[in-house]
């Protein structure tokens, strides 16, 4: 009996060092796989790993470890992830409900972080405490996540303090949103400025040395706008396209900008709309409108084709907040089931203005006379739905129906008050896309239009009138 007591205890301490190896690795997982290479990574993902599948998803969503972007890629993985009920998995999903094809959808954003930071086990909140930086790095994103500020109080500080904490262990993408928050003093602390600025360009300069598309991106902002560093519009441009290389979309949109508006030399109309037709296959908000723009600017709507002076390029190109939270406590609370919540990063000058109602024209009664029936039949969630359809067969994205029931789209919901649509009708007038030519009804649209506050819409009615010299 003896022997045998002595026996089992031997058997449990040798088993304590092992369950002790066995925790310390688990503490470390998010450590283990920011350290390793892509190969050893995708071979657990592959092999079912669920937090593997996690933090794969995660570096094709950021293009970590040298991959290209790829929303598709990060979709599959972290499904695979979150069907296995993994914090992780379920965080990448959510995030990916923020944009297309999956989103936007911000009642899924919240289901999905709500079910990462709920974990039964508390997985999530305890892999932080005892400071696995990709969980850290997880947090942070859920303190600022406006989708579920109903539910979960924001916290920039709290975030940036996660954020911190990842960033020390040289997980990028937290180096990169630590960085922003340092160059743009977004936690309200009392460091000095120009401390927390040069701290901010460091940390972007270690992501970009694991060559991070968003940190090229947002270091190439540094350089184009004085951020701790000298402007230098030349070498901007060289880390915005080893952005846009990777697939990373805002580069594509800003790339496009430099070589419409020649930035940095000659405007190069064929180079800018290759990239801004990439960033419409990416979904990137306001890439079609770009287009349009660009298209006005090089002369489709009229032959004046003058540059543009350099400094209200520059203005034009810059002028817009960094895409990172705000103080949360400047924010209405969004309850997420009910309301459509706003991205929780700050609006960019590629976003497109808010619409107003629309006003009755005086001159042509007649044409809204069916305005109370049509929207007694039609919510505004369906004018949307039905212009965005609309915009897919305009752009050549669907097959399933003609350019005439594109403009018969527009036109309906032009006739129920929505700017973009009237501003369609109008190109599509000018150019007999789906109709006949008619310069004066696409002057009527534009107008209608350019009066609900649409800025595309005023830019083309300047070059319209001087072709109509009115």
């Amino acid at each position: 009996m003896v022997g045998n007591n002595c026996k089992m205890f031997r058997f449990i301490i040798y088993l304590l060092p092992l369950s002790f190896l066995y925790q310390v690795i688990c503490a470390n997982e998010g450590t283990r796989w920011i350290k390793s290479d892509l190969s050893e990574l995708t071979k657990a993902a592959d092999s079912g790993d669920a937090y593997a599948q996690g933090f794969l998803a995660l570096c094709h969503l950021h293009g970590d470890k040298g991959l290209n972007v790829s929303r598709l890629e990060a979709r599959f993985y972290a499904e695979s992830s979150a069907s296995r009920g993994h914090w992780l998995g379920n965080f990448v999903v959510g995030y990916l409900k923020r944009y297309k094809p999956l989103g936007p959808d911000p009642a899924g954003v919240a289901k999905y972080l709500l079910k990462s930071f709920r974990d039964p086990d508390g997985k999530l909140i305890k892999q932080a405490a005892i400071g696995d930086p990709i969980a850290a790095y997880v947090l942070a994103e859920i303190f600022i996540a406006e989708e579920i500020e109903a539910i979960i109080q924001p916290d920039m500080k709290m975030a940036a303090g996660y954020y911190e904490i990842s960033a020390a262990s040289r997980y990028a993408p937290a180096c990169v949103q630590s960085a922003l928050i340092n160059i743009h003093s977004l936690d309200d602390s009392l460091a000095d400025d120009s401390t927390s600025i040069k701290m901010g360009v460091s940390l972007l300069q270690k992501a970009v040395d694991q060559k991070l598309p968003s940190a090229h991106y947002y270091l190439g902002r540094s350089f184009l706008e004085g951020h701790g560093v000298k402007i230098d519009k030349e070498l901007a441009f060289v880390h915005f396209l080893a952005a846009a290389e990777r697939d990373y979309g805002p580069a594509y949109i800003i790339v496009a900008d430099f070589y419409a508006y020649g930035l940095t030399g000659e405007p190069k109309k064929d180079m800018a709309i290759q990239y801004i037709e990439r960033a419409i296959e990416l979904h990137e908000e306001g890439a079609e409108d770009k287009l349009e723009e660009y298209m006005s600017h090089f002369g489709d709507l009229t032959n004046n084709t003058a540059q543009i002076p350099e400094a209200e390029t520059l203005e034009k190109i810059i002028n817009h907040s960094p895409p990172i939270a705000r103080d949360p406590t400047e924010r209405p609370v969004v309850a997420p089931a009910k309301e459509e919540a706003k991205s929780f990063r700050v609006p960019s000058v590629y976003s497109r203005n808010e619409k107003i109602n629309i006003p009755v024209f005086d001159d042509n009664e007649e044409q809204f006379s069916n305005k109370s029936n049509l929207t007694s039949q039609i919510s505004e969630a369906s004018i949307d739905q039905i212009r965005e359809s609309a915009k897919k067969i305009y752009w050549g994205r669907s097959t399933d129906s003609s350019m005439a029931q594109a403009f018969q789209s527009f036109e309906k919901c032009a006739k129920l008050g929505d700017a973009e649509s009237a501003r369609y009708l109008g190109i599509m007038y000018l150019r007999g896309k789906g109709v006949e030519k008619n310069p004066n009804e696409a002057l009527k649209w534009l107008e209608l239009a350019a009066q609900q506050g649409d800025e595309l819409a005023t830019k083309n009615l300047v070059s319209l009138r001087k072709i109509m010299k009115l």
